[in-house]
């Protein structure tokens, strides 16, 4: 039997929803006259231009916060609060380039702004910029020591760029300034599993579910480390605290499923693949896991449509024309066969470069 390929998917980060989270404003209060008076801003009319945005930013309505606060900069050039906030309204707006315009000018203005140097991080990050997004982050650590969420971000960026070594020493900053940081903990030991650090790894996620005793994701990621160590009964465990505390959850679900397959039980195994595309019908994944289970089972026919499904969600799956490919082949199906090989060799399979090159294969064509 060639080697068939099953994925037990996404062990990794949980990330905050940005929506939510991180697109309010950080200086969005309202101000009264004897507050404006302290800072030296005597005109009542910037005062009532400003909480008029503010009060327009936190209804979301971006666009008349930005007029406001455009207002504001025109007659006080030098109001960072406006300036600031302008910037997140831009933002949310995902108006990117305009919003990092507005917080490097507020730094410029106050250069120990480490809400601006985060937003900014922010910004940058949220279009993939990593290495411009570290650089911010990591100013507004340094301005601001106790600045929990520019560490860990800092950790989320170098993650994102495989800098494993990196990103834990920036979870490893984060939790010590906040030491019931959940999210830190399952992002660190996701970060420490990518380095095969198992054990350490199992540590960190029970810290953080120890931390948030109904965090589905930590749960998850724990199941998955001991599936890697080959201790399925310790993962089916984890697995369904996981789906206990999120019901819907289908990734959780595919991997009980792939758990229950290594450890060859291949009825469990499709009973949660089938779970999980009942919750997600357009994961390709599942469906991928389960032509998998098809062809152990000698179920040819019912392996090629499940892989045809994968494919129908994700056209470059790589793994679903191989698998497709061994099914095919068992059905005598040899040009089929050879031709999904084919694809999976040119999206970069190398265990398809072989049988591509084949007698039968080079016969076929």
């Amino acid at each position: 039997m060639k080697k068939l390929f099953i994925v037990g998917a996404f062990i990794g980060l949980k990330l905050f929803s940005f929506a939510q989270t991180d697109s309010t404003s950080v200086l969005g209060s309202e101000m009264n006259q004897a507050t404006m008076d302290s800072l030296g801003l005597v005109n009542p009319k910037i005062t009532q231009l400003y909480n008029q945005g503010v009060k327009s930013l936190n209804l979301d309505n971006n666009i008349e916060a930005i007029q406001k606060f455009t207002e504001v900069i025109l007659m006080d050039p030098k109001n960072t609060m406006a300036t600031f906030n302008r910037g997140v309204a831009y933002k949310n707006m995902k108006k990117y380039d305009e919003a990092v315009n507005d917080f490097y000018r507020t730094i410029e203005i106050d250069s120990n702004n480490s809400n601006a140097y985060y937003m900014m991080g922010m910004s940058y990050f949220e279009t993939q910029k990593f290495e411009q997004a570290i650089l911010s982050l990591n100013s507004s650590y340094q301005v601001d020591p106790t600045h929990e969420k520019a560490a860990y971000y800092e950790g989320v960026a170098y993650f994102q760029m495989e800098e494993y070594d990196e990103a834990i020493l920036a979870f490893g900053k984060a939790i010590s300034i906040r030491s019931n940081y959940a999210y830190a903990y399952n992002d660190r030991g996701s970060a420490k599993l990518k380095q095969d650090k198992i054990e350490e790894a199992i540590i960190d996620y029970k810290l953080a579910v120890n931390i948030d005793k109904k965090l589905s994701f930590a749960y998850n990621n724990l199941a998955s480390a001991y599936r890697k160590k080959g201790d399925f009964k310790s993962a089916n465990k984890y697995y369904n605290e996981a789906i206990k505390y999120k019901q819907d959850y289908y990734v959780a679900y595919n991997n009980r499923g792939t758990a229950k397959f290594e450890s060859g039980d291949y009825p469990g195994a499709l009973s949660d693949f089938k779970k999980a595309i009942t919750i997600n019908p357009k994961y390709a994944f599942a469906y991928n896991n389960k032509a998998t289970v098809y062809i152990k089972l000698e179920q040819y026919v019912q392996a090629v449509d499940a892989s045809t499904k994968a494919l129908e969600f994700y056209p470059e799956y790589m793994e679903a024309f191989f698998n497709r490919g061994i099914a095919k082949e068992m059905l005598k199906d040899l040009d089929g066969a050879c031709a999904d090989w084919h694809d999976a060799f040119m999206l970069g399979s190398e265990n398809a470069e072989k049988y591509v090159n084949s007698p039968a294969c080079s016969t076929s064509k």
